[in-house]
């Protein structure tokens, strides 16, 4: 490594560490959680197919639609979960979410029928959902302005670190016991309850700001903000391309290329995005502000599409790490970009709220390996990512539009 590489890293590991050193101690501790929580999901996630196609007997297809319905269930949930935010202490409902997630966890390890596995996995998405929406609010509630950006990606880089290694270490203790992943998972969980305890309550740190609306008036508020609404299609759009692209492009690459290649092409694009979020992550959220916000977006979104046209023209592993990259660097700008845009726009009583609606984009992520499969079904290959690079375009839009009228409004 040259002198001035080595001193870059020394430089932006100083910054890291002074700026969380400035965080009040429910933020530090909310980071460490963030990490740890994903680490208990990541360690379950390429074992989750495998293991309830052997416990349940069902194919691939079956277990698809089962994982799609407990997701679509849970995102309803959530909307209303952003409503109990509001109202009740943050930091006890993210103890709750975490508590969830563990007895989730053990639940479906013990699950011998359908029912009862369809509710483990509403429990689990749902407390994941519910800790994503509380955690937001509570960087929000108790950071300045200014900080929420870095904040939240330095949060962003946490929570991949845990993608990139969890896993790993999922796939390695299987391989001790076919159980013991979901066993721990619940473990992380539930000890992770510890680092929320003990901590001043938001309560106590937050002035109060008056108790909010029932949940029908908050519905008929969100149902008449425009601009939230419009944001949030354009972010379901755009999440069809995000979301869960490794599905669509492991779904690509088993159509085109045998299976041994397609796994070494599909983990040397994991290692290339881990690595690019983990060392460019922070960096990029230290120069996004609020005032240009819809320019931001209209980058990402542009730095998709070249992505995703340069996965459909690649032909060798580094064309296809290269076009991982640049898709890499619109991941790194639109989620912190999205995360400012609900913050800007939320007002103080209803933050939860709207973070609860923003989250509905989550069904992008539920239908995109149903709409890829099909375009891989009935048309030439590469025009799965044309089709896609339209869709994250008009989505894009969307949330330029909304951008636009949001900086309207507030002027």
């Amino acid at each position: 490594m040259r002198s001035g590489d080595w001193s870059n890293t020394k430089n932006l590991n100083k910054d890291i560490c002074t700026t969380v050193a400035t965080y009040s101690l429910v933020i530090r501790r909310l980071m460490i959680v963030s990490l740890t929580i994903v680490v208990s999901r990541a360690i379950t996630s390429p074992l989750l197919t495998l293991f309830l196609s052997h416990k349940l007997g069902l194919n691939q297809q079956d277990v698809g639609l089962l994982l799609g319905i407990a997701v679509f269930i849970a995102t309803l949930l959530a909307l209303y979960g952003g409503y109990v935010i509001d109202r009740l202490e943050k930091r006890r409902l993210l103890i709750l979410a975490m508590l969830s997630s563990a007895i989730g966890f053990v639940l479906l390890t013990f699950a011998q029928n359908l029912y009862l596995t369809t509710m483990s996995l509403v429990v689990t998405e749902t407390a994941s959902a519910l800790f994503l929406i509380g955690s937001k609010a509570i960087l929000s509630e108790n950071l300045p302005m200014g900080q929420r950006a870095k904040a939240f990606s330095l949060r962003y880089t946490l929570t991949n670190i845990g993608y990139a290694t969890g896993p790993m270490l999922g796939v390695v203790i299987a391989g001790v016991y076919p159980i013991a992943p979901f066993l721990i998972a619940a473990g992380i969980a539930f000890f992770s309850i510890f680092l929320m305890v003990g901590i001043p309550s938001d309560a106590a740190q937050t002035p109060a700001i008056g108790k909010p609306q029932s949940f029908f008036k908050t519905l008929v508020t969100l149902k008449n903000d425009r601009t939230l609404i419009m944001f949030t299609g354009g972010c379901l759009l755009s999440t069809v391309v995000h979301g869960r692209y490794t599905l669509y492009l492991s779904q690509y690459l088993l159509v085109t290329h045998d299976s041994k290649r397609a796994l070494e092409i599909m983990a040397a694009l994991l290692a290339c995005n881990a690595i690019s979020v983990i060392l460019l992550q922070y960096q990029i959220g230290r120069f996004l502000n609020r005032e240009k916000l819809r320019y931001w977006i209209a980058g990402g979104t542009s730095l998709f599409i070249c992505g995703l046209i340069g996965f459909s023209l690649a032909d060798n592993m580094l064309s296809w790490c290269v076009a991982m990259f640049v898709f890499t660097l619109g991941e790194m700008i639109i989620y912190p970009a999205e995360f400012l845009f609900v913050d800007t726009l939320a007002p103080e009583e209803l933050r939860g709220s709207y973070y609860g609606a923003q989250n509905l984009a989550a069904f992008g992520g539920a239908l995109s390996p149903v709409i890829c499969g099909f375009l891989l079904m009935h048309t030439a290959a590469p025009t799965m990512f044309y089709a896609l690079s339209a869709l994250t375009a008009m989505g894009g839009s969307l949330c330029f539009m909304s951008g636009r009228r949001m900086a309207r409004v507030q002027k």
